[in-house]
């Protein structure tokens, strides 16, 4: 028996799920606080979801086609993949064009009449582009990989064609006699 070459599908979705999995987790963080001193000591966060509001929805995307690779047969998982690979790439544009952005929004939201703001970032969009990118990566292998991996079975398909439209055969109605025959006999009529 020869195995096949290249990367297997376990490794491959548990990796797409950890980067996605990391730039979902990342996307809803704080990625700056900022602190104003005068009138009144306030603290505010600016959560990802606020600095670029489409990053947390593409991650989400990227996450889900994970678990659609694992279902699906070889143009299904191309076709996931293909979704994925674009909502990671979304992520992770998204993030690189406003994560700068993300102390400013912070300090827009403690200023409120206060003259001395300071502000500080986090790492937590930088986190949210490693993990897109990771998915972005794993989804161009499984796009390559989608025609060499193992399929679930069509056992639990759904039957096609003319099979799947026809009614079963109408039971033939016992007569009562019958009906009092066969538990006289110790048989389950309802059978």
């Amino acid at each position: 028996m020869t195995t096949p070459t290249g990367p297997r599908l376990g490794p491959t979705v548990v990796l797409g799920l950890a980067g996605a999995g990391l730039a979902t987790v990342s996307s809803a963080q704080v990625w700056a606080t900022a602190r104003a001193t005068e009138p009144a000591l306030r603290s505010v966060e600016a959560r990802g979801s606020e600095v670029a509001p489409v990053a947390l929805p593409l991650a989400l995307v990227a996450l889900a086609s994970w678990g659609a690779v694992l279902v699906l047969r070889r143009r299904g998982r191309r076709v996931v993949a293909t979704i994925g690979l674009l909502a990671a790439l979304g992520v992770a544009l998204a993030v690189v064009l406003r994560a700068h952005e993300a102390p400013d929004v912070a300090a827009s939201l403690v200023r409120g009449g206060a003259d001395s703001v300071s502000s500080k970032e986090t790492a937590w969009p930088w986190l949210a582009v490693a993990g897109a990118l990771v998915s972005a990566a794993v989804s161009v292998v499984t796009l390559r990989q989608a025609g060499r991996w193992p399929e679930m079975s069509s056992r639990y398909d759904a039957p096609a064609g003319e099979a799947a439209t026809t009614s079963p055969p109408a039971p033939e109605e016992a007569t009562s006699a019958d009906l009092w025959k066969a538990m006289d006999e110790g048989r389950d009529p309802t059978e």
